[in-house]
């Protein structure tokens, strides 16, 4: 397989839910339930419920996580050999997990081959408190020590103007990102804005205090901001592990707090787009595992006048439970007439919505009218007064180096299955194609899968709507300005001249194009500013000579000039 690079692309690292169960109402005491996390009213306490790793590293879904207050806002809790990792950053990989349950606590052992260093975590419950601890059998490999610690992520949302004490010293959490930075082995590093043997964060939100307690005085806790090193940051609590020694290495005691006999509001899940008067019409009504269901459920009908009426009452049907939460069903699809209306359980009411045979009309209009003009690479975009990009990219592309696999999983063999060489510029890319969902990348088979749906939506419904300027001879897009053309097939049109550009600079298709650097892959900003634009020139590049393409460089190592 083959890839060919570019200096440019944005890297979003997206987060998978876990979920969590129920315990007895008015019990204090932290349990090991049946499905193998802790839990009390108000906490759930998760002990790698889900394997570390995948795709990416900060993906947040591992280690000891907290469910606190029905919001998951701690994860990763275990080992790792930074202060704040980031996407690429070592994480340890899943060897065996043990649950206990006779013993209230869960071990689980973990491994960094590449560093010929294991660990155990071992989670247990210990009244209403838990326990986390690391050992090691043999002492930290040389190469880690002054590496390796533990490590805990916090949500900044959950934490953001909220205070903190570190041993009686109080602040507050930063809104946004500050503090002192240095330079370790070449990278930069976050320092600690607090430390102590004893952190309580949010003492004055019972809905959000937690207490740490390291139980090894030599070892304090240091609360970090990941958001100085990466976007997707979050506020971590650190402490290193000790060089030299086995056995029980770290030791924390978490206090979570917990609201006595806490229950999740009810969660109405509906159309909000609403519903066709002849349609099936039935909301679902999530509960906390512990919640007495309501005696019933309302459909209101708005009136002019702001009033509502119920239209239609009834007592929902259980559907039964699904991990954390039990469900109930209300059916309303005997309901037909025409207007605005909102459903209500318990003291929860949805925003309204409508039953009118009209509202699937106008549903799609934004995907075709902002979300592609938005996503068109190698153009310019306007809406109104803003600017969404400049004209990106325009210094595709290099033809990838053999026997290379890419940070963002791209590889190749020997064969590059192209008539240039490695890091030679090929011309003639640099036109058409949409932005990847998450990042900047021209991934060649989402390209062609668009293209042949929007072929499928202009000939199964003739959808021909005017809505937005583009003029590829000027790489310029303007959104709600029309230009006497279909939308659909200039979209259609931009996408197939990514795909022909390919075959007529190399004679086929390829992989996608993917930036080179993964100092530029994370950019967040506009895509246009990724890169100068210009075809890139081995002589201009100071580290042409010393480094592969591709190669985890920070921009604080690169020199601006």
């Amino acid at each position: 397989m083959k890839s060919l690079f570019r200096p440019v692309a944005v890297g979003l690292c997206a987060a998978a839910l876990v979920t969590a169960c129920a315990t007895q109402p008015g019990s204090d005491t932290l349990t090991l339930n049946e499905r193998d996390y802790f839990e009390r009213p108000g906490v759930n306490v998760l002990a790698f419920a889900n394997p570390p790793g995948g795709l990416f590293f900060d993906a947040k879904t591992s280690g000891v996580e907290i469910i606190h207050h029905g919001e998951r806002t701690a994860t990763n809790g275990d080992v790792r050999l930074l202060p704040t990792p980031e996407q690429w950053d070592g994480m340890g990989q899943l060897v065996e997990r043990r649950v206990i349950r006779d013993s209230q606590r869960v071990e689980t052992q973990l491994a960094y081959p590449e560093h010929d260093f294991e660990y155990t975590v071992v989670t247990e419950a210990q009244g209403d408190k838990v326990l986390m601890r690391v050992l090691l059998d043999e002492p930290l490999p040389a190469a880690l020590e002054g590496k390796a610690g533990l490590n805990m992520e916090f949500v900044p949302a959950a934490y953001f103007g909220k205070g903190y004490l570190a041993d009686g010293v109080a602040g507050t959490f930063p809104r946004h990102p500050a503090g002192p930075m240095i330079v370790k082995d070449g990278l930069t590093e976050s320092t600690p804005f607090a430390q102590g043997q004893h952190l309580v964060l949010a003492p004055e939100d019972p809905k959000r205090t937690v207490s740490i307690r390291n139980l090894r005085d030599e070892r304090e806790l240091m609360l970090y901001d990941g958001r100085n090193k990466a976007q997707n940051g979050w506020y971590v609590v650190r402490s290193l592990l000790p060089a030299g020694e086995s056995g029980v290495v770290a030791e924390w005691e978490l206090d979570i707090n917990g609201i006595p006999g806490w229950t999740r509001d009810p969660v109405i899940s509906y159309s909000q787009l609403g519903y066709h008067p002849a349609q099936n019409k039935r909301a679902i009504i999530e509960l906390d595992a512990n919640a007495q269901p309501e005696g019933s459920a309302r459909l209101l009908r708005v009136k002019d006048s702001g009033d509502t009426e119920v239209v239609k009452q009834g007592t929902p049907e259980t559907w039964g439970d699904y991990l954390r939460y039990q469900y109930l069903t209300f059916d309303f699809s005997d309901v037909t007439e025409p207007g605005l209306y909102q459903l209500a359980y318990g003291d929860q009411t949805t925003l309204p919505f409508p039953i009118d045979d009209k509202v699937h009309e106008n549903t799609w209009q934004l995907t075709l009218d902002v979300f592609f003009p938005v996503q068109m690479d190698h153009m310019k975009v306007r809406e109104a007064y803003r600017v969404w990009h400049g004209a990106s990219h325009l210094d595709d592309a290099l033809q990838a180096p053999p026997n290379y696999e890419h940070f963002d999983l791209f590889a190749h063999d020997e064969n590059t299955d192209t008539d240039f060489e490695p890091f030679e510029h090929i011309p003639g890319l640099n036109y058409g194609g949409w932005y990847d969902a998450g990042d900047y990348d021209i991934r060649t088979q989402s390209q062609y899968f668009t293209v042949q749906h929007l072929v499928h939506t202009w000939e199964q419904f003739g959808i021909d709507r005017d809505n937005t300027t583009v003029l590829q001879d000027k790489r310029y897009a303007e959104i709600h300005r029309p230009d006497g053309k279909s939308d659909i097939l200039q979209q259609i049109e931009h996408g197939t001249l990514a795909l022909i550009a390919q075959h007529r600079a190399i004679g086929h298709a390829i992989p996608g194009i993917v930036a080179s650097h993964l100092y530029q892959y994370p950019h967040l900003g506009d895509g246009s500013t990724k890169t100068d634009n210009k075809v890139y020139d081995p002589a201009l590049d100071p580290h042409a000579d010393e480094r592969g393409v591709g190669e985890m460089y920070e921009p604080s190592t690169i020199d601006p000039t």
